[in-house]
């Protein structure tokens, strides 16, 4: 054991600096004037000071970890003390029972592996064994061995009780969603917050896009619901978007049901949504999935080119559905981030812009500077210069009977990136393209 030299009252007894180790699973309680862990270290205290015939003393530090679990080492005070053990500033530690420094035996193994190789003997206040001799250490990993034992016994309790309220449709704790309050420890509807949930069902039923409802509730001023906190921080009133609009519109809970893992129950709680409308929703959602090979096989041809003038993000493809007919969008990302965007062209149709853009760019392959690289396209490749502006003539008539993945295609040869501004379109073209554009055309 690492004491030193260090004598009590000049006495042949050596110094055994002791520190205490305190720990509480949970917060509650720990804002008390006198708590739990104040508690363990008064009882910790009073047996360290029956041993001061052995050289005992307190150490004044504090190694408190209040609303931490013993069933892993991320402990702030764990750690410290640790640290000071490998520092060789505390030769004992002693704690009100063993479970209180851990719960897990490979911890427990982990932590007496430190111990041992710096000479620290660990004992408690209510077992009676030391680990500064071999029956003591054999007692502490049999009493380790049961309180893990315990641990996992208890967990499985709680989680068997668990299911079997979530069986009964009950509310099992946590913060309550929008649209619902907690009274009694049962959620009651919150009308306010209810008409919300109600406008995104509907309007999802008739747009099918959660990017425009959230667009259209953030400019509304509508934010997420406000949740506060015992420690009297609040979270929550926050933007919306799209991923928090699916998850309302994929909570059971509205419809009157809980759920647990991946089972659903009947809740005792009021719906909000009727059982109707959870279904028109669902059957959008399982449509929107069966086409998504369509997406796939309908590119947007400017995706990855346009961007926004005004802050210089790309303008990313968007749809929405209203009355069974789709229109495709291309909008500024940093407005569907709703980050800052001074630009009044935000959302643009897709269609429109996507012939605008071919337009100029036919008439950006009729100026001099592209009529100059043809002529030395033919003269390189000894192709006639007559035939090559034929087929980009042919490419301007043929243009909008090519499948999306070819225009695309196209659209990326030709074309380094496209500025989208109020007053009209700046468009830096690829040069070095027409090359595999024109043999690829059949030159």
């Amino acid at each position: 054991m690492n004491t030193g030299k260090n004598k009590v009252n000049g006495s042949n007894v050596t110094l055994v600096r002791c520190a205490i180790y305190t720990r509480k699973s949970s917060e509650e309680g720990l804002e008390q004037e006198f708590n739990s862990l104040d508690a363990q270290r008064i009882a910790a205290e009073k047996y360290i000071q029956s041993q001061a015939g052995k050289g005992w003393v307190i150490l004044p530090q504090h190694y408190d970890d209040g609303g931490f679990s013993g069933g892993n080492m991320d402990r702030p005070a764990l750690q410290e003390l640790l640290k000071d053990i490998e520092l060789r500033k505390i030769d004992c530690v002693v704690t009100y029972k063993l479970d209180r420094l851990s719960r897990s035996l490979l911890d427990f193994a982990t932590i007496m592996n430190v111990f041992d190789s710096n000479d620290v003997i660990f004992d408690t206040v209510t077992e009676s064994f030391s680990s500064a001799n071999s029956s003591g250490r054999l007692m502490l990993n049999m009493l380790l061995s049961f309180a893990q034992y315990e641990r996992e016994l208890t967990g499985e309790r709680i989680r068997d009780k668990f299911l079997e309220s979530k069986k009964k449709g009950m509310w099992m704790g946590g913060y309550p969603m929008l649209g619902y309050d907690i009274k009694d420890r049962k959620l009651l509807i919150n009308e306010e917050e209810a008409k919300v949930v109600k406008f995104i069902y509907d309007r999802f039923i008739e747009t099918e896009s959660c990017t425009l409802i959230a667009d259209e509730l953030n400019r509304k001023g509508v934010r997420s619901k406000s949740r506060s906190h015992t420690n009297g921080r609040n979270k929550g009133e926050k933007l919306y978007d799209k991923k928090a609009i699916r998850r309302i519109l994929e909570n059971q809970y509205y419809r009157g049901y809980v759920t647990h893992k991946c089972e659903i129950y009947k809740g005792q709680h009021e719906a909000i949504i009727d059982e109707e409308k959870c279904l028109k929703v669902q059957e959008i959602f399982v449509k929107n999935k069966n086409t998504k090979h369509q997406k796939k096989s309908s590119p947007y041809p400017l995706k990855g080119l346009l961007k926004c003038g005004s802050c210089g993000a790309t303008m990313s493809p968007t749809a929405c559905n209203n009355h069974g007919l789709k229109y495709r969008y291309y909008t500024c990302s940093n407005h569907i981030r709703f980050k800052n965007c001074k630009s009044a062209v935000k959302n643009i149709p897709a269609e429109g812009i996507e012939n605008k853009v071919m337009e100029e760019v036919l008439l950006k392959l009729k100026s001099p500077e592209v009529m100059l690289k043809i002529h030395e396209l033919a003269r390189e490749n000894t192709v006639d210069e007559a035939q090559l502006q034929l087929s980009l003539r042919n490419l301007s008539e043929t243009w909008k009977y090519l499948y999306p993945q070819e225009q695309s295609r196209i659209m990326k040869m030709l074309v380094n990136s496209i500025e989208l501004h109020e007053n009209g379109l700046n468009i830096q073209m690829n040069m070095d393209g027409f090359n595999s554009l024109l043999f690829g055309l059949g030159v």
